[in-house]
């Protein structure tokens, strides 16, 4: 007997209905066959399963132990069903898999998913938290990227790795010293030029012990800011060659680390109603503790991706130390009276969110950044 693409066979040896998918060639439990959702709590070997129908009552669980038997449980899945995974190692490798075959799929963040988590942390509870938070229609999946957007956000994640070895030898290396007296500035120059003259010093009160160890560490140190330009490098060549990347570097304070940032993220802005929601997306508006009809605004919210989010308020600030305090453009004179009413820091913040914004017009259009003309100095001209 068939039916809905399905062929009705006998029960298998163990007593379990099946049927056959006549699509992939492939049996299928009849419980999967009931579920229009299916969630799964991700690992290396172990994937736990859980299924609901439309009704949204749990029909479906199941633990498998094995990657190739969950494989072979993915193909085997009507089209017609759903697959929820949360954010983690792997679910973009599953979600591509999915997608191929053409069944719809969710990455759902993990942050939200542990929200709707129910008793103690283990596989099964993680599932059927997958499955509620799916029914929470204020949760933004995360985009299935591509294989190039994958291998950009590894350049970028590669690089952030060694920014952030590099910042914590310097500061081991300042820490040591500090301990014998002496003190040394921060910045790349500093160590470069200074430390050296310290280990040459004789005069200097370090054992040679340490003189030897802070060589070795200052050696290391070099060799990661060596590849972090080489990183450095590769970012700025793929963003030369890519239109999007240039549309983006046509604003203030957006370079070839940000806009290929951006890129690699592949936010799909037309899953957000207005700019407003877009730059809030990546935690740059205030948080709020309202109640009633009293409105409270804290400080910044921080939630999403707090990479590009610290990327965009270093290039908001690389902008304000380069307005000059006599510029008569409109521009620099928005960012004047920012800084003087709010400080230099919220004034750079206001200005990433103000950039993200773009970013949300710019990434659904065809058009360059074009800034705000003096019209003073334009009338003067014609």
């Amino acid at each position: 007997m068939r039916h809905g693409g399905i062929l009705l066979e006998a029960n298998d040896s163990e007593g379990e209905s099946m049927k056959k998918n006549t699509t992939t060639n492939q049996y299928v439990p009849t419980d999967v066959l009931k579920c229009t959702v299916i969630a799964v709590d991700l690992a290396k070997r172990v994937f736990q399963v859980a299924g609901q129908d439309a009704a949204g009552l749990t029909v479906y669980e199941e633990r498998i132990n094995s990657r190739e038997s969950f494989h072979a449980f993915l193909r085997k899945l009507p089209t017609s069903i759903t697959v929820l995974v949360e954010t983690g190692p792997g679910a973009q490798a599953w979600a591509q898999l999915l997608k191929t075959q053409g069944n719809p799929v969710r990455i759902l963040p993990a942050q939200h998913v542990a929200n709707h988590r129910s008793g103690p942390k283990n596989d099964r509870n993680d599932a059927l938290a997958i499955l509620r938070a799916g029914r929470d229609t204020s949760i933004s999946s995360v985009p299935v990227k591509s294989a190039a957007a994958l291998a950009m956000q590894a350049l970028h994640r590669v690089r952030q790795g060694y920014v952030r070895r590099r910042t914590a030898m310097s500061n081991q290396m300042r820490g040591l010293l500090l301990e014998h007296g002496l003190a040394m500035a921060q910045g790349d120059s500093a160590f470069s030029q200074g430390i050296p003259r310290i280990l040459e010093d004789a005069t200097q009160p370090l054992p040679d012990m340490l003189r030897e160890l802070i060589d070795e560490l200052l050696g290391e140190w070099s060799q990661l800011g060596e590849r972090i330009n080489v990183l450095t490098g590769r970012l700025e060549t793929a963003a030369k060659n890519d239109e999007t990347a240039k549309r983006l570097m046509t604003v203030r304070g957006i370079g070839p680390i940000i806009s290929t940032a951006v890129i690699a993220k592949q936010t799909e802005p037309e899953r957000f109603a207005n700019a407003r929601q877009f730059a809030a997306y990546f935690g740059l508006v205030p948080k709020q503790n309202s109640s009633g009809e009293k409105v409270r605004l804290g400080k910044m919210s921080k939630h999403g991706d707090a990479y590009l989010r610290s990327l965009a308020i270093q290039g908001a600030h690389a902008v304000l130390r380069q307005v000059k305090a006599n510029s008569e453009d409109p521009d620099d004179r928005r960012l004047q009276r920012w800084v003087s009413r709010l400080g230099r820091k919220e004034a750079a913040v206001r200005l990433a969110n103000r950039n993200l914004r773009i970013i949300w017009v710019l990434l659904q259009n065809d058009q360059t950044y074009r800034r705000q003309v003096n019209n003073d100095l334009e009338k003067a001209m014609s």
